[in-house]
């Protein structure tokens, strides 16, 4: 940090809860005094250790150390799939029905969702009348017309206990599990629903046998790519940089989002493969940045990939990108190779 540094005084007792520095330009920003007291807990709970230094005036520096295990290899996320799979999603939140809604598509899986137990109702009486019933049926706990467990137990009285089903909730499981098992229910998923999270859960629910096979890290097929990434911080975009420079990437930089439009808008045909868009930057954001590209009239760059970077990873932050015009969301940090994965797709044509 290069802002006001601590005392040596102060520093004796920065890890108490309610501590801060007392100085006039911190005096008006409102904080408790605890983030170092949580810090400290978290990092001696991991077994690691925290180093601090710092000068009146110039700044401060801390230093953590932990000692982790490597860990195993999982499989790679664009190897889960629910190919033909039929799923209703039943939720009134919308934002969560649409990144659900994304999340299994992007596993392959054949999609449907309903905002209240009613419609949901309606929708599996209709799929069995045609004899086409859902293979898993994901409903809310909490709902203002019908609850999950309700929508469980009418379901189960007319298609029976074939097609499994299973209840998400915010709230602790154990807090209506015995009646979501009475009334049907085969599963628990907690909230927030990550792609990995509803892979595993429906994977689980249809006893699946076959498991995703790890593929190798090797990303020579989109060598000679072009991408553009509309970032203002300069470290994060000399890490990216250097990072799709290693694997054969050029990559193009806009310092914020009104720059980012006026490049792509001034660019031809092939300049870029896709965009990777900071949602929070200066003068114009990622998501009014990209409903302008998205205007932009008789031009072949209204329609390119666009894909969300931004440190907000939340239902409705992923919605508004998606609202706007974007094509996926990358939570940040950036793991590059979830960056690598989408410009596979743009080449392969899955995006």
């Amino acid at each position: 940090d290069t802002g006001m540094g601590m005392s040596e005084e102060f520093m004796e007792h920065m890890y108490e809860s309610f501590s801060r520095q007392t100085d006039s330009r911190v005096n008006k920003v409102q904080g408790t005094g605890l983030g170092l007291a949580i810090t400290k807990q978290m990092v001696d709970l991991m077994g690691g250790k925290i180093e601090c230094q710092s000068k009146l005036g110039e700044g401060t520096t801390f230093t953590i150390t932990l000692d982790v295990p490597i860990a195993d290899t999982e499989a790679e996320a664009e190897d889960m799939t629910l190919e033909s799979v039929s799923v209703l999603v039943v939720d009134d939140d919308e934002s969560l029905l649409q990144t659900a809604q994304f999340a299994l598509n992007a596993l392959d899986a054949r999609v449907e969702v309903a905002s209240s137990g009613t419609q949901a109702f309606d929708m599996v009486e209709a799929r069995h009348s045609l004899h086409d019933d859902y293979d898993v049926i994901i409903v809310d706990w909490k709902m203002p017309d019908m609850d999950g467990v309700e929508v469980v137990r009418r379901v189960r009285d007319l298609v029976g206990n074939q097609k499994p089903k299973a209840l998400i909730s915010a709230y602790d499981w154990s807090d209506f599990e015995e009646s979501a098992k009475e009334a049907g229910t085969d599963g628990f998923i907690s909230k927030p629903l990550f792609k990995s999270t509803l892979y595993r859960a429906i994977n689980e629910l249809l006893r699946l046998t076959s498991e995703p096979v790890a593929r190798e890290d090797d990303f020579s097929d989109i060598a000679g790519a072009r991408v553009f990434v509309a970032e203002d911080n300069d470290i994060n975009w000399e890490i990216l940089s250097m990072l799709l420079g290693m694997h054969g990437i050029e990559a193009t930089r806009a310092e914020n989002g009104q720059i980012a439009v006026d490049m792509l808008a001034a660019s031809q045909p092939g300049d870029y493969d896709l965009v990777f868009m900071d949602v929070q930057m200066p003068v114009m954001n990622g998501i009014e940045a990209t409903r302008a590209i998205r205007a932009l009239p008789d031009t072949w760059v209204s329609t390119i990939p666009i894909i969300a970077t931004t440190a907000d990873a939340f239902s409705e932050d992923v919605a508004a990108c998606l609202d706007a015009g974007m094509n996926g969301h990358i939570a940040k940090p950036i793991d590059i190779k979830l960056v690598l994965k989408e410009i596979r797709k743009v080449k392969e044509g899955k995006l």
